[in-house]
């Protein structure tokens, strides 16, 4: 018999990933359930939002496991889609919820790609927060709904380090991509700006003093960190020629 899922939607995300885990899959939240899972201090009531969906990451070794255990768990496979795109991406709907569940394969693509595949082991529940970050800071034409995600995660942590229980971004992870991609460095630097913008008129002034200083330090580490040979020479060309896809949207009709 399938399992009946939890009403509120936080729970029913940190209820999977926790049975997975005890089922030795390794899977982990990211869009804004993931960013809920890194909530180190109340969070001010501006940056309050309702989640729709549950959004997962998975090896590319795990999708069948992982199709299986949701089956499991009561949740209905889109047996059309997942058969076309299932080795980067899964869905699966709680029909009763009317709720989806979408599933990344390795990798997070939409304007820019991010290899997730050897980082699901830091956090039980969630990716760490500064590739949450960069899953959200990647989307060209960012909307206000990820500006305020972004917000959230800047607002819930220090740039000091990474600690174990993830309450620090490492930038030293973000720049390994950004320092080799001239693309992905100017859709984050862009996006940043939008967000420091953002900050003025959504929180208070300590508020948004805070994170504003964050993010002025981020950017100032983000540009003096040493470039490779691809990222210069892909800085000649600069804005002239397109850095970034248009992701296409995913048609999940069953």
């Amino acid at each position: 018999m399938k399992e009946r899922t939890l009403e509120d939607i936080r729970s029913e995300g940190f209820r999977i990933v926790d049975l997975a885990r005890e089922s030795g899959l390794n899977t982990k939240l990211i869009g804004g359930l993931g960013i809920a899972a890194h909530d180190h201090r109340s969070l001010p009531a501006a940056l309050v939002r309702e989640f729709g969906d549950i959004d997962l990451v998975i090896g590319r070794k795990s999708g069948r496991q992982l199709s299986d255990f949701l089956t499991e768990m009561g949740y209905e496979a889109n047996q059309r889609f997942n058969a076309l795109h299932g080795a980067k991406r899964l869905l699966f709907y709680d029909v009763e919820k009317q709720r989806q569940v979408d599933v990344f394969v390795g990798e997070f693509h939409m304007c820019h790609s991010i290899n997730l595949e050897n980082h699901l082991e830091i956090h039980p529940r969630s990716l760490t927060p500064e590739y949450l970050l960069l899953t959200k800071l990647q989307i060209f034409e960012i909307n206000h709904k990820d500006l305020l995600d972004v917000l959230r995660i800047l607002y819930m942590h220090s740039i000091e380090g990474q600690d174990p229980d993830c309450s620090g971004i490492s930038l030293e992870r973000m720049n390994q991509i950004l320092s080799s991609d001239w693309g992905w460095y100017t859709t984050v630097i862009d996006n940043l700006k939008k967000v420091q913008a953002v900050s003025g008129i959504t929180l208070n002034e300590i508020e948004s003093n805070e994170v504003k200083s964050i993010i002025s330090k981020m950017i100032e580490i983000i540009e003096t960190e040493p470039k490779s040979t691809k990222w210069k020479a892909r800085a000649l060309v600069g804005r002239k020629k397109i850095w970034y896809e248009i992701p296409e949207e995913v048609n999940g009709a069953r």
